[in-house]
C-alpha cells in the first residue's frame, strides 16, 4: 500500500507540525495538525510504515 494513500485514509487533510528522528528506524517521524482547527491529529513514520491517529 502506498504510504501517502495510508495517510490520506487515516488522517485526511493535514499540515506538518514538526518532524524528528524516529527512534526505531532513524527516518523522520512527522507530527501532523488539522489545517482548520490547528489541533494535533496524528504522527507517522514512512520508514516503519507506522501511522497513529490521536483521538483526544
Amino acid at each position: 500500500m502506498d504510504f501517502e494513500y495510508l495517510l490520506n485514509a487515516l488522517l485526511g487533510a493535514r499540515k506538518i507540525l514538526h518532524a524528528m528522528e524516529c527512534e526505531i528506524c532513524g527516518y523522520d517521524e512527522v507530527y501532523y495538525t488539522d489545517p482548520v482547527t490547528g489541533k494535533q491529529i496524528g504522527r507517522a513514520c514512512e520508514g516503519c510504515q507506522f501511522v497513529q491517529k490521536f483521538d483526544f
